[in-house]
């Protein structure tokens, strides 16, 4: 059992009993600035030993900077506590950053009595980098798990359909089906593989022009003229002739006009419709992608726009496109929103800036 050091007869016992179970170094100190007790943490943590503290004036203390033990008592005396980062002194010379915290114990009966406290930000630092590092590597998992994952699919299909090829007993349609399926397989994996690239390239620095979104949504239409589903459902456009106008990057515009209506072609049973409209709102265009889908809930309205999430229940999609379109509406100065409520289709609403006349 360790032996209790002697307690000075101005600090009552249950003080003494609270300042040694702290478990970061703590000082009492009395109103003239003489440290009347110091725990066990201050020589674990900074390497002064408590009898070279006790009994004498922190203003003496080389443990404290000067700045700060000079100004202590006047700063106690004037607002009752303090709570600030400084630093300590080791006796080696090495600086310890702290985050430290001084109140009034009690101003009566005389000598006022102090409490201070200090964290060591250094051990702090390290563990919220080691945190961060954990959070990073947690990151790095999910992602390389949803790689993973939507990339062995279509290479999975691909594969099956090489080693069926080596059957010479397959027949010419069996052939031509496996071939296709090799090559969708591996137009979805390259599929990926861009969008991925795309989301990790910087493009504050994209080139912008005034754009007319009539044949940005054209375009975006024929990039989606190769779906299964776009024959068999109707897609309008009547965008105001006055308001058709943004500011932006044509071909990153046709990506998001893309995306978006490739995911509703997903979902759309044959006779669906896609209707794109847009008008003014307030200084800036609103065009609304509406379609006569199965809607999307609440819980999967939360995460629509997270890499490798897909709401589509036909398997088809990255998981990608919408997280694509939403950095670039986001570098466009803009947003992309969706409302919808299952049953009753979806509402995709992307919203520009006003366009400068002169960009």
């Amino acid at each position: 059992m360790t032996k209790r050091r002697d307690i000075p007869k101005d600090v009552p016992p249950e003080l003494a009993a609270m300042l040694d179970a702290l478990p970061i170094p703590g000082y009492i100190i009395d109103g003239e600035g003489s440290i009347l007790l110091a725990n066990a943490e201050v020589k674990t943590k900074f390497d002064w030993k408590v009898s070279a503290l006790t009994g004498r004036n922190i203003s003496d203390i080389l443990l404290f900077p000067l700045p700060f033990r000079s100004v202590l008592l006047q700063r106690l005396g004037e607002h009752g506590s303090i709570h600030e980062e400084s630093e300590r002194l080791m006796p080696d010379g090495t600086v310890r950053p702290v985050r430290t915290q001084w109140k009034l114990l009690r101003r009566t009966p005389l000598p006022a009595l102090y409490l201070g406290t200090d964290v060591d930000l250094a051990e702090a630092r390290l563990r919220e980098q080691e945190l961060e590092q954990a959070r990073k590597l947690a990151k790095i998992g999910v992602l390389s798990e949803g790689i993973a994952h939507e990339l062995r699919n279509p290479l999975s299909y691909a594969l099956s359909a090489v080693q069926l090829l080596s059957d010479d007993r397959i027949s010419e349609e069996v052939r031509s089906q496996c071939i296709q399926t090799i090559n969708t397989g591996l137009r979805k994996a390259g599929l990926i593989v861009d969008n991925l690239l795309s989301l990790g390239k910087p493009r504050t620095q994209f080139e912008r022009a005034l754009v007319n979104l009539h044949d940005v949504v054209a375009e975006a239409q024929e990039a989606a003229a190769a779906h299964p589903s776009y024959r068999k459902v109707r897609i309008t456009e009547s965008i105001a002739a006055p308001d058709s106008t943004v500011e932006g990057n044509h071909d990153m515009l046709v990506q998001v006009f893309h995306n978006v209506i490739t995911n509703a072609l997903n979902e759309l049973p044959e006779g669906g419709r896609i209707d794109i409209t847009g008008e003014r709102c307030g200084n800036g265009l609103c065009v609304r992608i509406a379609d006569t889908g199965p809607g999307v809930s609440e819980e999967q309205m939360r995460h629509l726009f997270d890499p490798f999430y897909t709401a589509s229940s036909s398997g088809t999609g990255t998981g990608l496109g919408l997280t694509l379109s939403y950095y670039i509406m986001k570098e466009h100065g803009g947003s992309i929103e969706v409302e919808s409520r299952p049953g009753g289709g979806a509402v995709f609403v992307l919203h520009f800036p006003a366009a400068d006349a002169d960009p």
